[in-house]
């Protein structure tokens, strides 16, 4: 048997709003589960913005927790979008934006604009690994310690369970249809994880690495020379 645990935990909120009375009195922090929704939407938006692209392009090719990292996630950020979302709401929103934390919401927000509708593109077991040498605009070996096992774990659930992993890329955050796909994504998960190693796994974090996963392996099916 395999000594695997899996535990599907809450992140920290990123993110503040203030409405009605509540201006007056200052800014109040939304629950967790709003936070993702919201930010979930606010990537969505940004990424539908055709002007925004190379932008947001940009941002995920820079190093996380690099010199250059904040400053070009201050670019890929649009305001139009919080407006947006603020008018949604009634009231006023904002949001202090973590780079990393952003970072993991677009790359979910990517692969539903290119593949949210077709489904998981065929063939991305098949794939031989991806090199990271070409994905960033620095030095790998500034890459934050957690990256490359988190990195792989998203590239191994991908290609193990894709139909699972489209589900859960494209349901919205704590809707039953994201419980449902994190309860199928559990046996790909702990197939990918090495005999006796236990791991905590909030829901961000498996949005996030799955995302990366299932949008690169996915552009490299479709997309071979680009």
């Amino acid at each position: 048997m395999r000594a695997v645990r899996i535990a599907v935990l809450l992140n920290m909120s990123t993110l503040i709003a203030a409405s009605g009375a509540a201006a007056q009195e200052g800014p109040t922090m939304l629950p967790s589960k709003q936070v993702e929704a919201h930010l979930a939407a606010y990537a969505d938006c940004v990424v539908a913005q055709r002007s925004y692209l190379p932008k947001v392009k940009q941002f995920l090719r820079s190093v996380p927790n690099s010199e250059g990292f904040f400053p070009a996630a201050m670019k890929a950020a649009d305001m139009h979008c919080l407006d947006i979302a603020a008018r949604i709401m009634g009231g006023k929103l904002e949001m202090r934006l973590q780079p990393a934390t952003y970072r993991d919401a677009l790359y979910p927000a990517l692969y539903r604009r290119e593949f949210g509708r077709a489904g998981p593109v065929a063939g991305l077991a098949a794939l031989p690994p991806l090199s990271l040498s070409g994905e960033f605009d620095g030095s790998l070996t500034d890459l934050p310690a957690d990256y490359r096992p988190t990195r792989a774990l998203g590239d191994c659930v991908a290609r193990a369970a894709p139909q699972a992993a489209h589900s859960l890329l494209i349901a919205k955050p704590y809707t039953g249809r994201e419980d449902e796909a994190v309860e199928a994504l559990k046996p790909a998960l702990a197939s990918c994880l090495s005999e006796g190693q236990t791991v905590r796994l909030n829901r961000p974090v498996i949005r996030a690495s799955v995302g990366e996963a299932m949008y690169k392996l996915s552009r490299a099916v479709s997309s071979p020379k680009t």
